[in-house]
């Protein structure tokens, strides 16, 4: 175990399932003296600006001293995943954990920050906790910001409130009705607030299936030496705690 304070490794995938979870988890982790670092890859950071939680993970990881929010933009080797290999963190987490990471990490591929961070943790016998996406058949899942395209054509607007409100450009008229360009949304919700007709919809449960091979490959990760899966984020709570109280 780690002789340093308490300190964990966050690693976040281009996920939205158990997104807003994961950061509720993390900031009840900062608020009991935790200092938290973030390895976020390209996906993760663009599916948490589109789910309007960028601010909040930038304030958990403040860019203090072992608060650092990493990104792909600090580097391909991701130096700071060096730290782990000399142990010098209590424990990595990665909620959510993307399929698409799992199945990096079961087939020992590292090329993003989170998978960089992983490799290192394993290897310098860091404690691994990840919540899988695709743990299940079925889940519930919410969706970012949307149009609905139906609420939209009932209505024949001479101006389109949203269009206007957006501080991105991210909404825009096709074939004159409503679209978010996901890839320019911040998440901050105006074009939600500036509808009179209700049409922009936010965080829409939809129901979602794990294909064969990604459950597969949680299975096969659970097999893993170093590594715990959990179901939720919430259950890290308990994890850490057992982990920092049997120092």
């Amino acid at each position: 175990m780690s002789k340093f304070r308490n300190r964990l490794a966050w690693c976040l995938t281009g996920a939205g399932h158990h997104l807003f979870e994961s950061v509720e988890v993390m900031e009840e982790l900062a608020s009991r003296d935790f200092e938290i670092t973030i390895f976020i890859s390209q996906a993760g950071l663009e599916v948490a600006r589109m789910y309007g939680l960028e601010k909040r993970l930038r304030s958990i990881a403040d860019g203090s001293y072992y608060r650092e929010f990493v990104t792909p933009s600090d580097g391909a080797s991701c130096s700071k995943a060096g730290r782990l290999l000399m142990r010098m963190y209590q424990a990595l987490i990665a909620s959510p954990a993307s399929a698409n990471t799992v199945a990096k990490v079961v087939r020992g591929i590292a090329d993003t920050p989170p998978t960089i961070a992983i490799a290192q943790a394993l290897k310098g016998g860091v404690r691994v906790f990840m919540v899988p996406t695709d743990g299940e058949t079925e889940y519930e899942t919410e969706t970012p910001h949307m149009v609905d395209r139906l609420v939209c054509e009932a209505h024949t607007c001479k101006e389109c409130e949203p269009l206007t409100s957006c501080p991105t450009g991210a909404f825009e008229l096709v074939e004159g009705m409503g679209h978010i360009d996901l890839s320019k949304c911040i998440g901050c919700s105006s074009c939600l607030r500036s509808c009179p007709f209700g049409a922009i919809k936010f965080r829409v449960k939809v129901k979602a299936r794990s294909s064969p091979i990604d459950l597969e490959n949680v299975k096969r990760l659970s097999l893993i030496r170093g590594v715990v899966v959990l179901k939720r984020p919430k259950d890290l709570l308990q994890k850490i705690e057992e982990l920092t109280s049997s120092r």
